[in-house]
């Protein structure tokens, strides 16, 4: 008997969902063809709209652009957003890996103190690396990884730079007796 009622309550429930559903359908569609107003379809592509509708929109629509500019003028301009970069490193011989997330620099060094930059990556069991070794800079589009005065250089794929190197996916980038390889290069879409 238990049965019989549950199976009937569950059935009168799906018949209420359903109702529900298929009102708000028909609810929506009729505020959609009152929104579009006096227009008429006359074949696909083409829609003929009526003169005052247009320009009614077109009012509607200048009064808000005015009503943005003016907000903006308050607000001052926009800034530009700031793009996060993600960089994944591996350190070859430990095969330890260090993910960042940053917008401008990842500084590398032995220094337990890398506040001067946005994210740091120490590295302590190598008595060659400087204090402040390196960093990575973002500019334009580009990570750059750039020497910070470093008493041993820092290398770029066997090669010791004096000026910002562009990085890419695969570069080998040496710091005392340390490498890195990098793995991943990642930039956040707009």
């Amino acid at each position: 008997m238990w049965y019989w009622i549950v199976m009937f309550v569950l059935a009168a429930g799906c018949v209420g969902m359903l109702t529900v559903s298929f009102k708000s359908i028909k609810k929506n569609k009729a505020m959609a063809a009152k929104v579009m107003g006096n227009r008429r379809r006359r074949s696909d592509d083409d829609y003929e709209y009526d003169e005052d509708d247009y320009d009614m929109q077109q009012a509607r629509r200048q009064s808000r652009n005015t009503g943005r500019q003016q907000e903006q003028v308050q607000r001052g301009p926009r800034r530009k957003k700031r793009r996060q970069w993600k960089i994944i490193l591996e350190d070859i011989d430990s095969w330890d890996k260090y993910s960042f997330t940053f917008y401008e620099t990842v500084g590398i060094g032995r220094g337990k103190d890398g506040s001067m930059y946005e994210k740091y990556l120490p590295v302590m069991g190598d008595g060659r690396v400087s204090k402040i070794h390196c960093a990575i800079v973002h500019r334009g589009d580009k990570l750059y990884l750039k020497d910070e005065g470093s008493r041993n250089g820092t290398f770029l794929n066997g090669m010791r730079i004096d000026r910002p190197v562009v990085i890419q996916r695969d570069d080998i980038i040496g710091i005392g007796e340390t490498r890195l390889e990098v793995q991943r290069i990642l930039r956040e879409s707009e």
